[in-house]
């Protein structure tokens, strides 16, 4: 055996052997491993990866031995492995996009759906995830909703939505310890803006200055006032502030989101 090209040729078709090799074997180990839907792109990948494998190799050999019709092989096995892998990253896209298009339309069609429906007392229970899908779904209806919050910010550039500032420590906003204040604004909200949506989302800082039977009278009287206009309230609170029977309570008189 006599080495007929550079060393340096050698060293690189060697490192791109192995990288090849890697590679194949990294999706080989795969085979059967996902589901059918996409078994086929793993499959495609190994057997057309295989043809550069092959190809790599065939190369190397031949910086040893003179190999006749050595450029038609490699063109044929790189060929084949180039257009292999190309078909099949397209096939992977196109389901990729179809897969994402479908989710879309049918996470936009669920939000309108909601949005079209949302009529009546509503309350989400839960983390920050609770908040972030009652965001989606006031985005979604787009309809005039006052909001009484401890973080108007959030709200910022959403132009149908009006946040209200509770808070104690000035006269910008509303002391949450009026109760009857925050029911007249979202009345005078109301009947400027029938349908109307009506979002509370500070429970807990409500309960840190009123007793829970009051912050619960005032709940209902807002819900008995909001229902016969067609509008919406809703409220959202973490469910560790709430003791089981003032969530019993709460969800009597409120829908779960």
């Amino acid at each position: 055996m006599e080495l007929i090209v550079p060393l340096y040729e050698v060293v690189y078709d060697v490192v791109l052997l192995f990288a090849m090799a890697y590679i194949w074997f990294f999706f080989f180990r795969r085979w059967n491993r996902y589901t059918a839907e996409l078994k086929p792109f793993i499959r495609n990948a190994a057997v057309f990866l295989g043809f550069a494998v092959v190809g790599r190799f065939v190369d190397l050999v031949g910086d040893f031995y003179r190999i006749p019709y050595l450029n038609a092989f490699l063109s044929f096995f790189y060929g084949t492995a180039i257009v292999g892998v190309i078909y099949t990253m397209i096939r992977y896209v196109l389901l990729l996009e179809e897969s994402y298009l479908h989710f879309r339309l049918s996470s936009y069609s669920s939000h309108t759906k909601a949005a079209a429906e949302l009529k009546g007392a509503y309350i989400a229970l839960g983390s920050k995830s609770k908040f972030v899908d009652v965001m989606e779904l006031i985005k979604s209806a787009k309809l005039p909703t006052l909001v009484f919050t401890r973080n108007p910010h959030l709200y910022q550039g959403m132009e149908f939505v009006v946040p209200v500032w509770v808070t104690q420590a000035t006269d910008q906003g509303i002391s949450p310890t009026k109760l009857h204040v925050i029911q007249e604004h979202a009345l005078k909200f109301i009947r400027k803006n029938p349908n109307a949506i009506v979002l509370i989302d500070c429970l807990e800082y409500l309960l840190l200055y009123n007793d829970f039977a009051a912050v619960y009278k005032f709940l209902i009287n807002l819900k008995d006032y909001l229902i016969p206009a067609g509008a919406a309230l809703i409220v959202i609170v973490d469910e560790s502030a709430l003791d089981e029977r003032q969530r019993a309570l709460l969800l009597r008189e409120f829908e779960p989101l």
